[in-house]
């Protein structure tokens, strides 16, 4: 029987019945319709592919290779086990194989950049740099700059308006603009140099002089003013330095070997004050000497004098106040005692551990006095003595 809707139903009057005789005819009906149904294509709603190839398959199901679906491919493979996330790209890292890496957000609006102008712009170049990077060679580039233009750049013999007497003849490349020049000169003697003018007069310049006395140095203001000032590298007898300079007075401020007094001048001084000797200006090692001090004494003020001085001392506060801060038993405290040692003679020392405390009755009770001490009369039943350490 033809399957209807992909179900199966078998031939009319196919089936047994009990305690009946199985028909032939009918039996084999039944099992040659089954046989037929089970050697035919089985249709897609039945569960099979109504084809009888893999080709007829895959084009039943809409799997035709190339048409329907994607053949295997190995980077297809390599993309399929990548693990993407926000803000990433895919890139190849070699023949059929991926990675991912960062795309930020600024670089996603370079990458929707129609032109590199557009690109540049974003990189906030301005219009202006534009033009030079657009630029072919290093002409065109002279030219979008200016650079080569007449009125900002000349070469040739220094002009008489911005020479002073020796300097004539040098040759020069000299950069202009609103009355100020900047001249970079060399002269006939090696010694080149860079000018600076306003005008007509030369404000200043740097040179590098290489005759024995000066490495190199530099002016502010024009030296025919007379009003000058130098900062010079020197390399004098072979030392080197740097000095200051100011008309034609010099001021060494460093240089290689130890300064000398000769150097530092003699222009600050040092003065002994009252009670005090010496001095005088730093040309040379001075000494500063203290005047002797008058004695000690319970009346002498605290008091400086020519090259004297003397000092107050505060009996009340040093002794009195002293004194009264001991305890018994301390160094510098007297004490009643008896000998345990046999008789003592006044100005005899004793160890503190032979005698005993003692009363005016002879008593004595412990412990014994610590330290060492002096006998400040005789010692035997009874005496004084002072503690000396």
């Amino acid at each position: 029987m033809p399957r209807t809707g992909g179900v199966y139903s078998p031939p009319a009057g196919t089936k047994g019945v009990s305690n009946t005789t199985i028909q032939s005819v009918p039996y084999n009906a039944f099992v040659d319709d089954l046989t037929a149904d089970a050697n035919a294509a089985r249709p897609v709603t039945a569960g099979g592919t109504g084809a009888t190839t893999a080709s007829g398959a895959r084009t039943a199901l809409g799997l035709v290779i190339g048409t329907d679906v994607q053949a295997y491919d190995a980077g297809l493979a390599s993309i399929a086990g990548l693990t993407t996330a926000a803000d990433k790209m895919i890139y190849t890292t070699a023949s059929d194989a991926y990675a991912t890496t960062a795309l930020t957000p600024f670089a996603r609006t370079i990458l929707d950049d129609a032109t590199a102008g557009d690109a540049l712009t974003t990189l906030g170049v301005s219009a202006f740099i534009q033009t030079v990077l657009d630029d072919a060679d290093a002409a065109t580039a002279r030219a979008t700059l200016g650079a080569n233009s007449a009125s900002n750049l000349t070469t040739g013999t220094v002009p008489s308006a911005r020479i002073a007497g020796a300097y004539n003849g040098f040759t020069q490349v000299q950069i202009t603009t609103d009355g100020e020049a900047l001249s970079l000169i060399g002269s006939a003697t090696g010694d080149p140099y860079v000018a600076f003018w306003k005008g007509a007069v030369r404000q200043g310049y740097m040179q590098h002089r290489d005759d024995g006395s000066n490495i190199g140095f530099i002016w502010s203001n024009d030296i025919a003013t007379g009003g000058a000032t130098q900062l010079s590298l020197l390399n004098t007898g072979g030392v080197d330095g740097l000095r200051y300079r100011v008309s034609s007075t010099n001021y060494i401020v460093w240089h290689s070997g130890n300064l000398t007094m000769a150097d530092i001048g003699s222009s600050v001084s040092i003065s002994a004050g009252v009670g005090l000797s010496g001095g005088g200006d730093i040309s040379a090692s001075r000494t500063i000497s203290m005047g002797t001090p008058g004695t000690l004494s319970a009346t002498t003020t605290n008091s400086a004098s020519g090259t004297t001085h003397t000092h107050l001392v505060d009996e009340d506060s040093i002794v009195s106040a002293g004194m009264a801060a001991l305890g018994v038993g301390a160094v510098g405290t007297y004490a009643l005692v008896k000998s345990n040692a046999g008789s003592i003679a006044p100005g005899a020392t004793v160890a503190g551990s032979s005698l005993d405390y003692a009363s005016t009755d002879g008593t004595t009770g412990s412990p014994s006095p610590a330290g060492t001490w002096r006998a400040m009369s005789f010692l035997g039943l009874t005496g004084v003595a002072m503690r000396i350490s």
